[in-house]
């Protein structure tokens, strides 16, 4: 188990000082650097103990600010602050707390994919994967914040994960070497394997790649589950359509999974992966604990995210940096340049 480094934390207290608009800037810079640098940021607003009203003016502004930033260090212009409505938290039936698996906000439109400077053939539409059948908005996000109206009474703890760092390893692991420029190699690989998820949707019917869809597996069960809540059960319609998945839910391969998603997600894992769900975790995870009206910002394409042990009073604004198109010179250089992140980018990743 591993926490967020401590310099991930950004202090907020000069928000309520005599010049809050420079104060706003001078954060603001200091998160977009850290999310170009270690792929998430957190600042926190809630020591600040001001009311939950003042808190999300606060948010609402930082993350404005933040957008410009991160405009001026090469993210396109018209990138947007979207302001979706608040999410409570579901609880699977039987358990106190949920466990969110590894994901990209907004994933039918909003997932990692080559920048042409690395691909050429590739397609802006490409970039959206389901054009129905989705639970958030159209617009794809490229960087997932959330607001912390109420942390629950649960752990409230935001998981992390290094996607360019897991794309790498799963490759060199798999001992499929590069010929060139190796990150050339990476995204064209990663681009192949979700050309093939969309060429294979009217088989598995999702509107959302998977994590074992992005590396490659071939078994269409992994293509068309849509892994989010960990300790659901599989849905019925699933299980008829994949009756060898009914098998994978009763137990897992580290044999810790709470839930049938999780046990099934813990296979997947180890067929993608080599490593288990539970191992993935250990190698993998980085834990961030958000406290009242925390801002939490991460990268939405170049790191997953899920959640540990939310509990059911958990509510959150979610906060998005979002383009309408995600397409154009801008966007394929701030894309290119996203995937060249440093490989120890501050998460724990080993």
């Amino acid at each position: 188990m591993k926490f967020a480094p401590t310099d991930t934390g950004i202090a907020c207290d000069e928000l309520i000082g005599s010049r809050p608009d420079e104060a706003l800037d001078r954060i603001a810079g200091q998160g977009a650097e850290m999310l170009d640098t270690r792929g998430f940021a957190v600042f926190r607003l809630g020591r600040l103990r001001l009311s939950v009203d003042e808190s999300r003016g606060l948010a609402r502004s930082l993350a404005e600010r933040l957008r410009l930033a991160l405009v001026r260090r090469g993210a396109p212009e018209e990138m947007r602050l979207e302001v979706d409505r608040p999410q409570e938290t579901y609880v699977p039936e039987g358990y106190p707390t949920r466990t969110l698996l590894p994901h990209f906000d907004g994933q039918h439109c909003s997932y990692l994919t080559p920048s042409v400077l690395d691909m050429p053939e590739w397609k802006p539409a490409w970039r959206e994967f389901g054009s129905r059948g989705y639970t958030t908005t159209s617009a794809h996000k490229m960087y997932q914040g959330i607001f912390l109206t109420d942390p629950g009474q649960g752990l409230s703890v935001t998981t992390y994960y290094d996607w360019l760092a897991v794309l790498r390893a799963v490759r060199e692991e798999r001992g499929l070497g590069t010929t060139g420029e190796p990150v050339t190699e990476v995204a064209r690989w990663l681009g192949g394997n979700l050309r093939e998820a969309v060429r294979r949707q009217p088989e598995h019917g999702c509107p959302y790649p998977s994590m074992g869809a992005m590396l490659g597996l071939e078994d269409a069960l992994w293509h068309g589950v849509s892994f989010h809540h960990g300790e659901s059960d599989l849905p019925k319609e699933a299980r008829e359509r994949w009756p060898h998945a009914g098998p994978l839910t009763q137990r897992c391969p580290c044999g810790r999974c709470q839930g049938e998603v999780a046990r099934l997600f813990c296979h997947q894992t180890l067929m993608s992966t080599g490593t288990t769900w539970d191992a993935f975790k250990q190698r993998w995870e980085v834990l961030v604990p958000g406290e009242h009206c925390d801002l939490l910002v991460g990268h939405n394409l170049t790191m997953l995210h899920g959640g540990l042990a939310g509990g059911a009073r958990r509510v959150l604004d979610p906060l998005c940096l979002v383009v309408d198109r995600p397409a154009g010179d801008v966007y394929e250089k701030w894309l290119a340049r996203a995937w060249r992140r440093p490989a120890q980018a501050g998460t724990g990743a080993s």
